[in-house]
């Protein structure tokens, strides 16, 4: 699933024409919502075009080593001022696990559909709220999850806080409980004028099933 602990910032963009958005992770361990996804370590391409505040775009998971299944996104979402609303495509697939994507039973298919409202404070109230609820697919229980980020910039780095509690179903963990806490430290490293390269740490907790991780990364974008 998507992007570990990036940043959940809303985006808007006023110009007329589409802007592309390009980036690729190497992660050591793809963890997602306080879950382990089996990917050790993690490649994570992901391309989006964004056009008078819509954006379409695709994100993947692709595991080095490991027994995980590999994972191919795509979403849709909209921004009105300081809120947006997404549509999430979740598809998981491995040898073992050799689903096709044109499966969308509700019963067999290894899709997860989720839809997502965001709201952003930007630079002013450097906090994000996430809702999200995993309405269709291979979780019956249908989860929902929250999340409250806080965002502090330490020079030219910053450090995202952040809590996540899932408030229904068991995609998460058996119950109700906080299932993702942590911390993530993005530093850039490299500059130029169209690309820029980041250094990723994170500390994550899952408190729901009592488990916990550090992870390293760097991330390749363009400008």
């Amino acid at each position: 699933m998507f992007a570990g602990n990036n940043g959940l910032y809303a985006q808007q963009s006023s110009e007329s024409s589409v802007s592309v958005s390009a980036n690729v992770d190497f992660v050591s361990k793809y963890i997602w919502r306080g879950q382990d996804y089996g990917h050790t370590p993690s490649v994570q391409p992901g391309l989006s075009a964004t056009w008078h505040d819509f954006t379409i775009g695709t994100w993947g998971a692709y595991r080095l080593t490991g027994d995980g299944d590999d994972e191919l996104d795509f979403y849709i979402s909209k921004t009105i001022g300081p809120v947006s609303f997404a549509v999430w495509d979740y598809w998981s697939y491995s040898k073992a696990n050799p689903s096709r994507f044109t499966n969308y039973n509700a019963e067999t298919t290894s899709h997860l559909l989720e839809g997502q409202v965001l709201f952003s404070g930007g630079e002013k109230l450097p906090f994000n709220i996430l809702g999200s609820w995993l309405f269709y697919g291979a979780d019956p229980s249908k989860s929902i999850y929250v999340e409250l980020q806080y965002i502090l910039p330490i020079k030219s780095s910053e450090i995202m806080f952040f809590a996540g509690y899932q408030a229904k179903g068991n995609y998460y963990a058996e119950k109700a409980s906080f299932v993702n806490v942590g911390a993530t430290l993005t530093q850039p490293m490299a500059v130029t004028e169209k690309y820029s390269l980041d250094l990723l740490l994170s500390i994550i907790a899952n408190p729901g099933n009592k488990s916990i991780f550090f992870t390293v990364g760097v991330s390749l974008y363009n400008k």
